[in-house]
């Protein structure tokens, strides 16, 4: 079964080929809405991207909230913390979010992963699906195979082809119908209701080893990771610029700082443990490290996004809607440099110390500047 070695890639992939495109997005801003009848492809991205237009070519969208509600004679790409797909698609449907629905009618085939992907009793695939999620609910159709990779699996409607599922809980409810074989990876036996049907075999394959199971759940990571750096900079568009603009100004202070910080902190906290007036600065002073390293990594994926920015000369010119498809992309790429042995990881984890350096460096500008204002 392919599903264990590709489906922890499919956000990657996806945010790749899309992001690609969108960087010459059309409209771009906090609130976008299309109406009306569209000859060409759409190119959008914003907060809320609402496109109520028909369309006839492609629709590439990107936002916190992306909803595609009429006809579009293209391929549907699509990112977001909620993505909601209910327009009847003539081609493919790849999409990426926290929240993902299809609730449409969709020619060809479906890539969508999430930390929730839902596809509707109303909705119905022409071609094969491919689902990867914390929660994967499939109550539509599915044309052909039906490729599944989650912790819960929910199947309510009709596959008219194989389906291969790896999943800690599987449930084939009342109503379900699977034509062809139903194969799956579990620790536990599938719940499947008396009144499913299922043309083929049930077939258990063996559980994946630990370190093949840790690839699959890397999706949910790095979806995850995409909507925490999208909210981290609509949240602080002022600050996180800034701070990823750190290893620009000053690179070796930047990778020093970040390199203090993540070594030292633990140990400084330790030494505070010992006793119980320095317990009350210890504990306060972990939960910020913990923090950090996130953020820190964040502000490396907006430094690389900047970067590309730099390189194509839009920094200075560029709007929320561009920053967040270079953050989008950045994350991509790393994802890729990820895959190189050895040199890949050491990139990575360099650029994570500039990032984890410059957010300490910006935060101490921040305070030094408000605790300076008064006395001037």
């Amino acid at each position: 079964m392919v599903i264990h070695h590709g489906y922890w890639l499919l956000p990657a992939l996806l945010i790749t080929v899309m992001t690609a495109t969108t960087l010459f997005a059309q409209d771009a801003g906090e609130v976008v809405i299309k109406r009306g009848v569209i000859d060409d492809d759409v190119y959008v991205a914003g907060r809320s991207v609402d496109v109520m237009a028909q369309v006839q070519g492609d629709v590439v969208a990107a936002g916190k909230r992306v909803t595609i509600d009429e006809r579009v004679g293209g391929d549907v790409l699509a990112a977001g913390e909620t993505v909601t797909i209910r327009a009847q698609v003539l081609d493919d449907v790849r999409v990426a979010g926290r929240f993902v629905t299809i609730a449409g009618k969709v020619a060809g085939h479906v890539v969508a992963a999430g930390e929730s992907v839902v596809i509707a009793p109303a909705a119905s695939i022409g071609g094969w699906a491919w689902l990867a999620g914390q929660e994967v609910n499939v109550a539509g159709q599915i044309g052909r195979e039906l490729k599944v990779a989650g912790q819960i699996v929910i199947i309510s409607g009709e596959v008219a082809g194989d389906v291969e599922i790896m999943a800690e809980e599987i449930r084939i409810l009342a109503g379900a119908r699977i034509n062809g074989n139903l194969v799956y990876r579990s620790n536990n036996e599938p719940q499947i209701a008396t009144d499913a049907e299922i043309g083929g075999d049930i077939i258990a394959m063996p559980v994946l080893h630990r370190e093949r199971q840790g690839r699959g759940g890397g999706l949910i990571l790095v979806a995850a990771l995409a909507v925490a750096a999208i909210v981290y900079f609509l949240l602080f568009p002022v600050f996180s610029v800034a701070a990823a603009e750190g290893p620009w100004r000053s690179p070796f202070s930047a990778l020093g700082a970040g390199a203090a910080f993540l070594f030292a902190t633990p140990f400084v906290v330790m030494l505070l443990l010992v006793t119980v007036v320095g317990m009350l600065v210890a504990l306060p002073l972990f939960a910020w490290y913990l923090v950090s390293l996130l953020g820190g990594f964040l502000t490396g994926v907006i430094f690389v996004g900047d970067t590309g920015l730099r390189l194509m000369g839009r920094a200075g010119t560029a709007g929320k809607g561009m920053r967040v498809l270079s953050i989008v992309i950045a994350l991509a790429v790393l994802v890729l440099i990820l895959m190189v042995p050895v040199l890949g990881g050491l990139a990575v984890f360099v650029l994570f110390l500039l990032g984890l350096g410059a957010l300490q460096l910006q935060l101490w500008r921040v305070y030094s500047h408000d605790t300076s204002s008064p006395g001037k």
